[in-house]
């Protein structure tokens, strides 16, 4: 089924925004600089100095910044449909995710998600916890044995090995996954070029030549799965059919592979990088959780564990997502004018909004920026039902959140359960955290792991 090319994604940003409270900062650039540096600084400047809803210019674009889960929520439901996903990633991702999920709106959007209905299912799930227990199992048990170990660059490879073969249906431990692990490194190189050209020399081609690797590599693996069975994610897509009984292209089926991949290993790379992190810290939620994982009377958990058995490891997970969301910043375009926080938008305003900020505002939140699983045991996050967005939510929320849920918990079951993490150096924590294009200690998180 084809699409028209809507109306509105021909308009250029709407920047006449005199009407809002707030400052640019500096010209051209505005607070993008320290945007990167120090989200959460940022935008909690904004907040006290012009309240909730107010203007800026960060990461180049000028936004309509709305901070508060009535905000997540206003947008994220968007009943209206006053909300243009697609316009509001299209100048930093659009090139790199044409043709995923994220850059279609509406009724285009509720048609492609289809493809991936029966990939996400509850008996399709079932068996991907049974694929990637041996690849996590078998790489984890090495990690003792690395001198000068470095946490995120072997979470990163073994997460990849683990969508490869649940995503892709393949093994692809060694050279495979260093080549496709460096189309994804590229590629999100080119997501944070400043000079924003598909021009020789520059980071941007650069980013853009790993796309176009991994679209050929996607391409090239759909037909081989048309009218074949398998319990991997490309083959489900593959034979997803239209209403009218036909395969959807190619292209199609590869580029919502791109996306959904990349969206999987990176997110959940960061959230575990992160956990590895905090825990690090904090010996004794290091010892809770083995103790709950010890009273299962197995070695690795099962899908029917995730909801209820482990409650701690769930907190755990729900905290990490807290502290350091995977996607910090939401944004939207709006397509017809709209009311936000008592200020009129005119058509094809960008705004956005923050889970990494509402996630720590102290009106909602007990000592915000300590780790705390416990409050979610106190059911903190109850007391709106957008106060917690790590997923988004409505129509965009993310089709992946149980198979994220699913992918942490194993593997950092597998990890708890086998050594005793540790800081390889004194005063290691803080650490500087680099926020994005996804969270992270800038060292890469050197580990000292202990066999238990």
């Amino acid at each position: 089924m084809d699409f028209a090319l809507p109306d509105y994604v021909r308009h250029k940003d709407n920047k006449n925004l005199s009407h809002i409270p707030g400052s640019y900062g500096l010209p051209v650039v505005g607070r993008t600089f320290q945007f990167v540096l120090d989200p959460y600084k940022v935008l909690d400047d904004g907040y006290r100095e012009y309240g909730p809803v107010h203007k800026a210019s960060l990461t180049f674009q000028k936004f309509v910044v709305a901070l508060g889960p009535e905000f997540i929520q206003q947008l994220m439901l968007d009943s209206d449909r006053s909300f243009s996903a697609r316009m509001g990633y299209d100048s930093p991702l659009g090139d790199f995710f044409a043709g995923g999920l994220l850059m279609r709106d509406f009724d285009e959007h509720k048609f492609h998600r289809r493809i991936m209905q029966t990939a996400f299912k509850i008996d399709a799930m079932r068996t991907y916890v049974d694929l990637m227990h041996p690849i996590i199992d078998r790489q984890v048990d090495q990690w003792g044995d690395i001198p000068a170990f470095h946490f995120y660059p072997h979470i990163k490879t073994l997460l990849l090995d683990v969508g490869a073969k649940v995503f892709l249906g393949m093994d692809m431990e060694g050279e495979e996954t260093k080549a496709l692990n460096q189309s994804f490194l590229e590629m999100n190189e080119g997501v944070l070029a400043l000079v924003r050209k598909d021009w020789p020399g520059l980071l941007y081609r650069k980013g853009m030549n790993g796309r176009r690797d991994l679209e050929k590599f996607f391409l090239g693996l759909v037909p081989g799965r048309r009218g074949k069975e398998g319990s991997d994610m490309a083959t489900f897509f593959a034979n997803e059919k239209t209403e009218d009984g036909d395969y959807f292209s190619d292209k199609v089926v590869g580029e919502h592979l791109i996306f959904l991949l990349l969206a999987a290993h990176d997110t959940t790379t960061s959230a575990l990088t992160m956990a590895a992190y905090y825990l690090a810290n904090d010996q004794a939620w290091q010892d809770r959780l083995r103790e709950e994982l010890k009273g299962l009377g197995r070695p690795e958990l099962e899908y029917d564990d995730l909801g209820h058995n482990v409650p701690d490891l769930d907190h755990c997970f729900k905290e990490i997502l807290r502290m350091n969301p995977p996607v910090p910043m939401l944004m939207r375009r709006t397509v017809k004018e709209v009311e936000v926080g008592g200020y009129r938008l005119a058509p094809h305003t960008m705004v956005q909004i923050s889970p990494l900020y509402t996630h720590r505002m102290e009106q909602w939140w007990t000592n915000p920026h300590d780790f705390d699983p416990d409050r979610f045991a106190r059911e903190e996050h109850k007391q709106h039902s957008f106060l917690w967005a790590p997923f988004g939510g409505g129509a965009h929320k993310c089709i992946g959140l149980h198979f994220a849920d699913m992918l942490f918990k194993c593997t950092l079951a597998k990890l708890v359960q086998g050594y005793r993490i540790r800081f390889a150096k004194e005063d290691q924590y803080p650490s500087r955290i680099q926020h994005f294009p996804f969270a992270k200690p800038m060292d890469n998180l050197p580990l000292v792991l202990e066999k238990l």
